[in-house]
């Protein structure tokens, strides 16, 4: 099935899943504009209004931030269009959440981002089996300082010769303090469904070069364990390099051209 896609955001993910889709990297999809609130000096494609890019458009892909998840989903689902979130920790918002079984008639889709495992996950959540999930994200000690931080705090993370821990919690106050590093935790929590069962960890490292997820699950069905580490985007060091490659990857499946594995 041909997809006709419009990208929401422009940003280092926005930019490089316009760039992709312009050029016709993914096969069985057309992109038929951008949505942004300030035009871009070399877009990869035509400027639209949200409005514009709902009559063009049956895919809207979300590459701008949580908030513009909350001000675009109802109208983009109401339509009747997919979506698909890259800002996936929007999803644990109370204003977003407890409202996913009645949008539509569009679907609501996340990306998984910069991680893998998921679907097995998914799989042991579904039987039952899983009883906790562990995840330690640990990136380069500057890339978590955040403007809510206390003077105090920013230097205990940037000027520590040790790892240390910035967070450790629930998936739900981590997406909230932390919303363009932790959107692996979201999905995570989306995946098994619960946010009850994960507890999640962020470390600091000074000697850091790559953006390291360490999971761990387990339960009557079985014992998991994955550890990821991701290269950095050399434009923002808050997010993984294969995260627009991730979304594509998602805009793939989507078309029925790409080749499953069932």
């Amino acid at each position: 099935m041909n997809r006709r896609v419009a990208v929401v955001g422009h940003g280092v993910i926005g930019a490089r899943v316009a760039e992709e889709l312009a050029r016709g990297g993914v096969d069985g999809a057309e992109l038929v504009g951008i949505v942004v609130r300030h035009a871009p000096d070399t877009p990869a494609g035509p400027l639209l209004t949200l409005e514009q890019a709902l009559d063009a458009a049956d895919l809207v892909v979300e590459c701008a931030g949580q908030p513009v998840v909350h001000e675009i989903v109802d109208a983009v689902l109401s339509r009747g269009s997919d979506l698909v979130v890259t800002s996936v920790g929007a999803l644990l918002d109370d204003r977003l959440g407890p409202r996913l079984g009645s949008l539509g008639p569009g679907r609501l889709l996340a990306t998984h981002g910069a991680v893998g495992g998921l679907d097995l996950l998914a799989s042991a959540a579904r039987s039952g089996g899983l009883d906790t999930v562990h995840v330690r994200t640990t990136k380069k000690a500057p890339a978590l300082v955040r403007d809510w931080m206390s003077a105090a705090e920013a230097e205990r993370i940037t000027q520590s010769p040790e790892p240390v821990t910035v967070f450790s919690g629930g998936p739900s106050e981590a997406a909230r303090l932390f919303p363009d590093s932790l959107n692996v935790v979201a999905a995570l929590a989306t995946a098994v469904g619960s946010t009850d069962r994960v507890t999640v960890e962020l470390v600091g490292d000074p000697s850091a070069t790559r953006t390291t997820h360490e999971i761990t699950a387990s339960g009557d069905i079985g014992d998991y364990s994955f550890v990821i580490r991701n290269t950095p985007s050399a434009q923002n060091p808050r997010t993984s390099a294969v995260t627009a490659w991730s979304v594509l990857q998602t805009i793939a499946s989507l078309t029925g051209r790409a080749p499953l594995i069932a």
